[in-house]
């Protein structure tokens, strides 16, 4: 039998726990635990799932800190012991979340949950998309927070600091992501963001995006764009020749992804900014100048991306933006003139990469003349990177 108990919140000691530590044979727990009991054994996963394993005619305790289903390798322990059949047992205790989320008076369902504690990227997939966001930190958070909410104001969010759960030292506090760079918080601490403004539609209209004459996807073409370009959470996009950045903002709105934008127009790049700000867009950074100069100075793996523009030099470095996506990658280039489509084309049939062209046209018909208004054909080509075999 494997019993996995949290030792819930403060120092790493098996205090919070009233159990009789004599019945078991083994007793496994983190290396940061201070304990005079004989019979433990300190390591992480893939120490307990081999001695599970190896001794499952024996007693076994494996002890967490906090809640052992929150964010803790005891998920791990379990996936294992669920797929080999063997018996466990749960014994829960308070985990931050609850800690943080009764303190301040705040419902389960109406808040989201992310763990930056040893990572550096957040799951934008629960981050700011309800009410509240609770955030598990460690030293790198509020450097990350900053480069990812580079976009928000002040007042888009109010932000209560927790530290040292269970310690005498426990405090809460409302903080800013400036105050915690300046003064770093006290680990262990978790943080509890409210989003305080309402997000827009998730396709924007034109007029909602700053952009000069001409220079925005529009709605509809939009659409088809990220559609093809077959997003998913997370997901890294590189929009080269960004124009107005709608591809981008409306990839982050409806799917969560991240981005990276690429203009060299500086009018448009200070239009780009405002509409980033305005649509509340998160993780998403942008590059000002020759995009074939700074793509190739940007050390990232974009899943997909995105040319809207940018010119000849890039038009003729599809093969070149190709070898930069990451394996089963996908690119979509979209061209209103044939030069611009004839030049696409050699470049990527000269370098031997398959690809599809997609035609979009529409017309519209003015209700008091019924009149057809036709919009410029849109060419699409759309190139789909398969993983090399080893």
């Amino acid at each position: 039998m494997v019993t996995i108990a949290g030792s819930g919140m403060g120092p790493y000691n098996f205090d919070n726990l009233h159990l009789d530590f004599s019945q078991f044979d083994m007793i496994f727990c983190d290396k940061n635990y201070e304990t005079t009991l004989p019979n433990v054994v300190k390591g992480g996963f893939k120490v307990v799932k081999e001695a599970i394993l190896e001794n499952l005619d024996k007693e076994i305790l494996y002890i967490v800190s906090g809640s052992p289903t929150f964010f803790s390798g005891a998920l791990l322990i379990l996936n294992v012991l669920k797929r080999e059949g063997i018996d466990f047992k749960i014994i829960d205790n308070t985990s931050s979340l609850s800690t943080m989320l009764s303190h301040e008076g705040v419902s389960l369902v109406k808040t989201g949950i992310v763990t930056l504690h040893g990572k550096s990227v957040v799951d934008l997939e629960n981050f700011l998309t309800k009410e509240y966001t609770f955030v598990i930190c460690d030293d790198e958070t509020p450097k990350i927070l900053s480069n990812i909410m580079g976009h928000l104001d002040a007042e888009d969010v109010s932000i209560t600091l927790g530290e040292q759960f269970g310690y005498k030292s426990e405090k809460f506090s409302t903080v800013t992501v400036e105050d915690m760079l300046q003064n770093p918080p006290k680990m262990p601490y978790s943080l509890l963001i409210k989003c305080n403004y309402t997000p827009l539609p998730n396709i924007s209209s034109e007029d909602s995006i700053e952009h000069e004459n001409g220079m925005i996807t529009k709605s509809y073409k939009r659409h088809i764009s990220l559609q093809n370009l077959e997003l998913q959470p997370n997901m890294l996009l590189w929009d080269v020749g960004a124009g107005s950045g709608s591809v981008s903002i409306d990839g982050y709105k409806r799917y969560k992804i991240r981005s990276i934008l690429f203009e060299k127009n500086l009018k448009r790049s200070a239009m780009i900014k405002n509409s980033l700000k305005k649509h509340k867009i998160i993780d998403a950074k942008l590059y000002e100048g020759e995009a074939s100069e700074l793509y190739k100075q940007e050390q990232s793996t974009p899943e997909r991306i995105f040319v809207g523009g940018g010119g000849d030099k890039v038009i003729s470095e599809l093969d070149y933006l190709y070898e930069r996506l990451a394996d089963d990658g996908i690119m979509v280039a979209n061209f209103v003139t044939l030069q611009h489509l004839t030049t696409a084309i050699n470049t990527l049939k000269k370098a031997g990469i398959a690809f599809d062209i997609k035609s979009v046209s529409l017309t519209t018909y003015k209700m008091s003349l019924l009149m057809p208004e036709p919009e410029r054909v849109m060419h699409q080509i759309v190139v789909k990177k398969t993983k090399t075999p080893d």
